[in-house]
């Protein structure tokens, strides 16, 4: 028994006193998925590509253009008029009327794109 309260002694000293437990760290939480609304400076970049197309079809047809820039002017003025009231409203009359203004910008500019491939196509 002699010899084993030595072994003991040595190898409490060795170890230590008292086990320190290394802290936990919580692992970091997983990423959100990031759901981004189309901005609206995508959109007008597609509103500007839409302006160009529309003053192209000047070339080929002015009353025709006449019409379509008479549609675009007053659907452009019904958006920046909303554009301007946007943020005393509430988002969830944002999360309807906003997708409703642009959607109706986008639908006449594919009438425009159209209108003027026709004409394009005509003169060849």
């Amino acid at each position: 028994m002699n010899k084993l309260v030595p072994a003991l002694m040595m190898a409490f000293l060795v170890t230590g006193c008292a086990v320190h437990p290394q802290p936990r760290v919580a692992p970091p939480p997983p990423p959100q998925p990031v759901v981004e609304k189309p901005t609206l400076s995508a959109f007008d970049a597609r509103v500007g590509q839409c302006r160009d197309e529309l003053d192209a079809l000047q070339s080929y047809n002015v009353t025709v253009y006449q019409q379509y820039r008479q549609r675009f002017d007053r659907i452009n003025g019904q958006l920046n008029k909303y554009m301007d009231i946007r943020g005393k409203i509430g988002s969830d009359i944002d999360d309807i009327a906003l997708p409703k203004y642009q959607f109706n910008l986008r639908n006449l500019c594919f009438d425009i794109r159209s209108e003027l491939t026709r004409q394009i196509v005509k003169e060849v």
